[in-house]
């Protein structure tokens, strides 16, 4: 499920060197509102500075730009970023990111994850963990059981469409090692939560919806609940790429709020806190919109899309979903906006 010219090229856009920083201390970590519990809380999120995800050795998604953060760190500094992380927690749910997958023992060694369950197990009683499918395995889903805690797996899916997995995303993946993954974490009692990615290149944001929404379908006799992600623009990826070059806009808010009404009534849970939201590299209207954003953060949180759907209804978007159409219909997602801004920059002043 590889398309070897595709991840040859993405690959040719990554950089060489390494990433600086601390190597004893994780890359990031903050507190903010999710709702792993079935109710909005604070979340401690952290993400660990790691040698990067496995796949990244050969290519990487085409929206992915984490690899930017990777370092050749020791299960030494990974000890001390554990320490940390054990020394500053302050909260009972922890959501656990690195570049790549926290149970590949190539970025997490076994003993590295031991040594994490037992510095952080009787310090929460939710944790999310966040895995590609290769690594759900029996041995690993008999680790986490052991903690004692409840624990859901994050699965970037990103469509169930294995076309757009091969030739768009470049996952590396299918939608059958999906199934099989999540069914394995499901039979040791682990919980799922889905990641689908909202606009890969090369299709239109009309096709981006309609994906989204068949995606869950596909998944939510599975999952626990499902996290619509809008691509944004991250540095040395194919998005990226295509984006500079006016081939590529980021999805609009209109797009997304349409999606999280939409697909909270196909069930189950469905949530979007975007990246980037209302900034260039982001999920925006070609308007700024404060309120939509807000609207669509606290949707998710709240499982409820009443004031999102009256916000919705009391715009004329008319024009605007003529514009998804026409889009639709071009032979080429091309970014006008960004391209008619880039020709009149290099037009000099008189």
């Amino acid at each position: 499920m590889v398309n070897k010219e595709l991840a040859l090229f993405i690959r040719s856009l990554m950089p060489e060197g390494r990433a600086g920083g601390d190597p004893d201390r994780p890359v990031s970590m903050w507190n903010e509102l999710d709702r792993l519990r079935g109710y909005p809380e604070k979340t401690t999120v952290v993400i660990f500075r790691t040698r990067g995800c496995s796949w990244y050795r050969f290519s990487s998604c085409s929206m992915c730009g984490y690899f930017n953060d990777t370092q050749n760190v020791t299960e030494e500094n990974l000890y001390h970023q554990i320490d940390h992380v054990a020394s500053t927690l302050n909260s009972e749910v922890l959501k656990v990111f690195t570049s790549g997958s926290f149970l590949d023992p190539v970025e997490i060694p076994d003993q590295v994850r031991s040594y994490f369950y037992e510095k952080i197990g009787s310090k929460v009683s939710k944790l999310l963990v966040e895995s590609r499918t290769e690594y759900i395995r029996p041995e690993r889903m008999e680790e986490l059981k052991k903690i004692g805690i409840s624990v859901r797996i994050a699965i970037g899916l990103e469509s169930a469409n294995d076309y757009l997995i091969e030739n768009s995303i470049n996952k590396g993946s299918s939608f059958r090692k999906y199934m099989d993954a999540a069914l394995t974490a499901k039979k040791y009692g682990m919980e799922i939560r889905t990641y689908l990615l909202f606009k890969p290149p090369f299709i239109s944001e009309k096709a981006a919806i309609a994906d989204v929404l068949e995606s869950i379908r596909k998944v939510r006799d599975i999952t626990t609940d499902v996290s619509i992600n809008p691509t944004n623009i991250q540095k040395n990826t194919l998005v990226e790429y295509l984006w500079k070059n006016g081939l590529y806009r980021p999805p609009r808010l209109y797009s997304l709020a349409r999606v999280l009404i939409e697909g909270m009534k196909i069930g189950p849970e469905v949530i979007s806190y975007p990246t980037g939201g209302n900034k260039e590299r982001g999920v925006h209207n070609d308007t700024f919109d404060d309120k939509l954003l807000d609207l669509i953060v606290e949707s998710s949180l709240n499982q409820d899309v009443k004031d999102l759907e009256r916000y919705m209804e009391s715009l004329d978007l008319s024009a605007f979903w003529d514009m998804i159409e026409a889009e639709d219909r071009a032979m080429v997602q091309v970014d006008f906006e960004r391209v008619i801004r880039q020709a009149l920059s290099a037009v000099p002043e008189i």
